[in-house]
């Protein structure tokens, strides 16, 4: 039997996704585990980001599994990467890729150059990248002073490292409309300004998104206390509103399940005798006030208190 395929989810709320799904966005780094034992718990890359990174996927036609794309917090804020690998597919693709020719370094300002690099960080390193019905190839030359960085591999493999930089760089200006935008480790490892286009997403909720997959009153409450957190329940008010009495009307419609008797164990085979005239009905007693305060009433309440409060800072 053929397996099946793992596709990209079209949706970036996680209750949404099948198991595949799962360990797809996971292996591309955007859901981990966090702590141990009874505290270990799932957490998720923001809304935004996996929404571009499904976008850029599609753009490029990599291939997370094969991690040709992937997503990462660099610097404090996530952003998109690929592997260099992943550019040279995406040049192939295209039909037009017509080769390129090998690195080259060059040790010293004005020194020679050579397709193998010297000991220690080179001066510079550049490559050649050709395009069908392009006269000329890309030449795109980098200098360690402009585009090196520091530490990991760029202290144990600097000559390597930027090598990588001009061939991604050369790549970026010669395929720009495939490759615009898109960086890998390297560049934005390096922390040069020439990444400033790098796809990189702030940590923000899709609070439609998330409203819309709520099923229960529960989960929208808790969606609703992490809106609140962030201050952004005010501006968004309208849409929990709906959803909430949508998921009202829906759980209270709902009958609740009919309690089975418990058999009685001192009664066997009974005859069940009608009795002559039916006994009379007791009258109903009227329903006693819940003094209680509903779940509906709650909400209700605390979102007019709320709107009190933004309107008189406002001075609506």
């Amino acid at each position: 039997m053929a397996s099946k395929e793992i596709v990209l989810p079209s949706s970036v709320v996680p209750s949404t996704w099948d198991a595949n799904t799962a360990a797809l966005m996971e292996f591309a780094g955007l859901t981990w585990y966090e702590g141990v034992g009874d505290n270990r718990t799932r957490q998720f890359a923001p809304p935004g980001i996996m929404a571009a990174f499904i976008q850029a996927c599609g753009r490029t036609g990599l291939d997370p599994t094969a991690k040709q794309i992937y997503a990462a917090q660099m610097g404090g804020k996530w952003t998109v990467l690929v592997g260099v690998d992943g550019m040279r597919l995406v040049a192939q693709r295209t039909g037009e890729y017509d080769g390129q020719d090998p690195i080259e370094w060059q040790q010293v300002e004005d020194g020679p150059w050579s397709p193998t690099p010297g000991k220690g960080a080179p001066y510079a390193a550049r490559i050649a990248i050709y395009r069908k019905g392009v006269s000329r190839p890309i030449v795109q030359t980098v200098t360690f002073a402009e585009f090196g960085g520091s530490g990991g591999n760029w202290s144990k493999r600097p000559a390597h490292m930027l090598g990588i930089r001009a061939e991604t760089h050369g790549f970026r200006r010669q395929f720009p409309m495939e490759l615009s935008g898109i960086y890998t480790a390297e560049d934005i490892d390096s922390g040069t300004v020439d990444a400033i286009d790098a796809t990189v997403v702030e940590d923000v909720e899709n609070w439609a998104e998330l409203v819309a997959a709520a099923t229960t009153v529960a989960d929208l409450m808790a969606i609703r206390d992490r809106a609140s957190a962030a201050e952004q329940y005010v501006s968004n008010r309208a849409l929990f509103l709906a959803k909430h009495g949508e998921l009202s009307r829906a759980e209270a419609a709902e009958p609740a399940p009919a309690a089975e008797p418990e058999p009685d164990e001192n009664v066997v085979d009974a005859e069940i005798v009608p009795d002559d005239e039916p006994a009379a009905a007791e009258p109903t007693k009227p329903a006693e006030p819940d003094d209680e305060e509903t779940e509906l009433q709650r909400y209700e309440r605390e979102t007019a208190e709320e709107y009190a409060a933004e309107m008189k800072v406002t001075g609506a």
